[in-house]
C-alpha cells in the first residue's frame, strides 16, 4: 500500500541493481496534479489582459475618428463661409474674391463666390486727398487692384457691419501678400484711416511725405 507524506503519494519500493551489489530500494515521489483553480486563474488573467488591450484599442480608434471628423467639419465650415456670413458679426470671416470694379480709392467691388460685395477699404481715408491728386489716387488704385484676386481681411478691433450696411469693411491683400492700404499710403495718394494698424499706416504716410510722393509732391505739394 502507498502512504501519504506531506501531500505527496509514494510509489512502492522497487529494487535497483547496481553492478555486483545487492539490489537497493529506491523511492520514487509522484507529485499530485496542479490544482484546477490555478489553471483557471491563469486563463482568467490572460482573458482580462486581452480585454484591456481591446478596450484601449477601441478608445484610441474613437479618439482618432473624433479628431478627423473635427478637421473635416472645420474645413467644410471654412469652405462654406460666404456672403451669407456678412451680417452682424463679432468676428467677421476672411473671404477671398476677385476685384470687379474700383469705384474710388477707398471703395471696391469684389466678386466673392459669384456674388458682388462692396468693400470699404480699411485704413484708407480719401477725405484729405486734394482735388489735384484725386485722379492720380484713382489711377493708382485701379492699377493695383483691378482684376486681382484679393483676400478680404476684417479688423476685429472695429465694430461689425450691420446686416443692411452698404459696404463691408476689410483690408485688401493681393496675391503677393501686400496690403493695398500700405501701398496707397506709401505712394502718397491717401491718408491713414482707422484700424488696429494705424501706427503702421502713419509710418507709411511719413515715408510718402519724405519722398514727396503722390499728393505730397507736385503738382499738389501738400504740406504735412
Amino acid at each position: 500500500m502507498a502512504s501519504e507524506t506531506s501531500g505527496a503519494a509514494m510509489c512502492p519500493d522497487r529494487p535497483v541493481r547496481t553492478g555486483n551489489r545487492s539490489p537497493e530500494r529506491v523511492r520514487t515521489t509522484v507529485m499530485p496534479p496542479e490544482p484546477r483553480h490555478r489553471a483557471r486563474t491563469v486563463v482568467s488573467s490572460w482573458s482580462a489582459g486581452t480585454h484591456r488591450v481591446l478596450v484601449l484599442l477601441i478608445v484610441a480608434v474613437l479618439v482618432v475618428a473624433g479628431v478627423l471628423t473635427g478637421l473635416m467639419l472645420s474645413r467644410a465650415d471654412a469652405q462654406d463661409t460666404g456672403i451669407d456670413a456678412l451680417g452682424p458679426l463679432t468676428g467677421p470671416p476672411t473671404l477671398v474674391g476677385r476685384v470687379q470694379e474700383v469705384r474710388d480709392p477707398a471703395t471696391v467691388v469684389v466678386d466673392v463666390q459669384g456674388r458682388p460685395v462692396t468693400v470699404s477699404v480699411l485704413g484708407v481715408d480719401t477725405s484729405a486727398t486734394p482735388e489735384c491728386a484725386q485722379a492720380g489716387a484713382l489711377a493708382f488704385a485701379r492699377d493695383f487692384l483691378d482684376g486681382e484676386e484679393v483676400t478680404l481681411v476684417p479688423d476685429p478691433t472695429l465694430p461689425a457691419p450691420a446686416a443692411d450696411a452698404p459696404a463691408w469693411p476689410a483690408y485688401l491683400v493681393v496675391a503677393s501678400q501686400q496690403s493695398y492700404t500700405d501701398a496707397a499710403l506709401v505712394a502718397g495718394w491717401v491718408s491713414p484711416g482707422e484700424g488696429r494698424y494705424r501706427p503702421g499706416f502713419e509710418a507709411g504716410e511719413r515715408i510718402a511725405q519724405d519722398q514727396d510722393a503722390g499728393m505730397w509732391g507736385p503738382p499738389c505739394n501738400r504740406q504735412p
